[in-house]
């Protein structure tokens, strides 16, 4: 008479282990399939833009779905499984590998960005992590003028009294402060928010990096069109701040909520004309800045700090109280020019 204490580990406990392993690890092979197709594809809807900004989360299901499998026995499987893990290693690797530039002799500066949450986190909260991060330069996004004033009140202007600031209701303000004068302050407003730049002079009195705040417009809940679609114009713009600075003998800073992870193909696209992420060089590419403020910790880094002609030395996230963000401290070396 069968179904004693034995009879899970008997023949037909192994068979239904071995199958539901089989199972597991073919859903997980199938799982980071799609994260390895969506981190290859441009994303055109607010889906594909969310699954490719996890796609390297998804990735991570491939050598799982091999232990699985194998265990299993599904030796064809396993062995395909393989292969998307091979694949698997070879997307993400490079995050992970960092390459950072060696820029000798010359000084250094901090940027912090952060997102503001449509002007709702604790204004003097916020000036005490500034405080507290040493940062020279500062881009906030979503910056209301309510919070404007707030932060005025709360000594920010006085931490880094030279500024360059376009506050506006809803995500549409942004702003830079900085702890030294900035000079050839523009507007640029070919995104969905306007993006602003400056120049900024260093304490010897020699023009310093070029500084772009930018807030590329959300996919998620909403329709994921303005996305796409300052996701390509994005190219252009940085191209223009790149001449702009080549004229000058510049480096280039960008510090923003790109709404974007390195999953993302257009993110990845930025990367050119000299442009580097900051995880990236640093091979810390799982920095997460997003969400902050619940009891879920941050699952993706959708705000970046990209660097042209500069030298990554150290990139760390700031709490940000109020903020469904966390801030993003990177500092670099500087060219003495």
């Amino acid at each position: 008479m069968s179904g004693g204490p034995g009879a899970a580990t008997g023949p037909r406990g192994r068979r239904r282990a071995r199958c539901a392993a089989g199972l597991l690890g073919a859903l997980a092979g199938l799982t980071a399939g799609v994260g390895l197709a969506a981190h290859h594809h441009l994303s055109g809807t607010s889906l594909l833009v969310a699954v490719s900004a996890f796609s390297t989360h998804l990735l991570a299901l491939a050598p799982v779905s091999v232990a699985l499998l194998a265990a299993g026995r599904r030796w064809t499987g396993a062995a395909l499984a393989a292969a998307l893990t091979a694949a698997a290693v070879a997307a993400v690797a490079p995050t992970h590998a960092g390459d950072p530039v060696d820029v000798p002799g010359g000084r250094s500066l901090s940027l912090l960005t952060a997102n503001v949450r449509l002007g709702e986190v604790d204004a003097e909260g916020l000036v005490a992590a500034v405080e507290r991060s040493g940062a020279d330069v500062v881009s906030l996004q979503e910056l209301t003028p309510r919070l404007r004033r707030q932060l005025q009140a709360a000594g920010l202007d006085e931490l880094l009294p030279h500024s360059l600031v376009e506050a506006a209701p809803g995500a549409d303000g942004i702003g830079l402060w900085s702890r030294t004068p900035l000079t050839d302050e523009a507007r640029h407003d070919e995104l969905t928010f306007p993006a602003v730049s400056a120049r900024v002079v260093l304490p010897d009195g020699r023009p310093g990096p070029t500084v772009l705040g930018v807030h590329v417009a959300g996919p998620w809940p909403q329709a994921a069109d303005d996305w796409v679609r300052d996701m390509a114009k994005l190219p252009a713009l940085l191209q223009g701040i790149a001449r702009e600075a080549d004229a000058g003998d510049s480096a280039v800073l960008v510090g923003g909520d790109f709404n974007a992870t390195w999953g993302n193909a257009q993110f990845r696209d930025l990367l050119q004309d000299g442009y580097r992420d900051v995880a990236e060089q640093l091979g810390a590419s799982w920095t997460a800045t997003f969400p902050a403020g619940t009891a879920v910790p941050p699952l993706i880094g959708i705000d970046h700090v990209l660097v042209r002609g500069a030298g990554p030395q150290d990139l760390r996230t700031v709490t940000v109280p109020g903020s469904d963000h966390r801030g993003l401290l990177a500092t670099v070396g500087l060219p003495t020019g």
